[in-house]
């Protein structure tokens, strides 16, 4: 688990560095329908004609771009998504409380952390100086910005199945989209057009499939 959120907190940091929003958030649009099919594979979650058919237009728009344009693969998001399902999967398979499985997690990161924070400080690149109080704020934010939704989305996963919980996150992946195309100018070729516009008729199958059965 402390793999998972090392990995999808560094793909996702490097895809703002690198101007590559667009391509995080394609990861976060394909996420919650790879945890409805590990649903299905793992618990035994229905799987009805129109969730097959949102992981058919999933796996078909990856296909496409990997048929189409090798080199605008957005492996960033296919990092993130997979490494995100999988994290749902294992925090759903392993029966410990919310708050005692974010402390393991965060007992696990810390080690790793200590010998960042360390390195940075010694290239002289720390930022959270008293010369800097608003910088020292915002750094003393991410903290709680990041485990509060984290441990209410666990705690939502515990309550739920993978499905329903996984279609929460759409809200995050278009404002990404949104952020990253009209803020940042980022490009968007024509064969991610397409990709990204099976995904969404794939999004809107399965919300209305998860209305109707609701």
């Amino acid at each position: 688990m402390c793999i998972r959120d090392s990995t999808n907190w560094a793909a996702w940091i490097y895809a703002i560095a690198t101007n590559r929003i667009i391509d995080a958030s394609f990861g976060y649009f394909i996420m919650p329908i790879l945890s409805v099919m590990l649903g299905f594979l793992f618990f035994k979650e229905l799987l009805n004609k129109k969730r097959i058919f949102s992981i058919f237009l999933v796996i078909f728009s990856i296909l496409y771009l990997i048929i189409m344009s090798y080199q605008s693969l957005p492996w960033i998001g296919l990092i993130v998504a997979i490494s995100w399902a999988l994290y749902n999967l294992i925090r759903k398979k392993i029966n410990v409380d919310t708050d005692v499985g974010l402390l393991i997690e965060s007992l696990y990161i810390l080690p790793f952390a200590l010998v960042v924070f360390y390195l940075i400080t010694l290239n002289g690149q720390n930022d959270f100086q008293l010369s800097n109080p608003s910088m020292m704020l915002f750094i003393f934010l991410a903290g709680p910005m990041t485990v509060i939704p984290l441990f209410l989305y666990v705690r939502g996963v515990e309550k739920c199945g993978l499905g329903p919980t996984g279609m929460i996150f759409y809200i995050t992946p278009t404002l990404q989209f949104l952020l990253g195309y009209f803020y940042y100018d980022e490009p968007f070729s024509i064969e991610k057009l397409v990709s990204f516009t099976f995904i969404w008729i794939a999004v809107i199958v399965y919300l209305k499939d998860l209305y109707e059965t609701n």
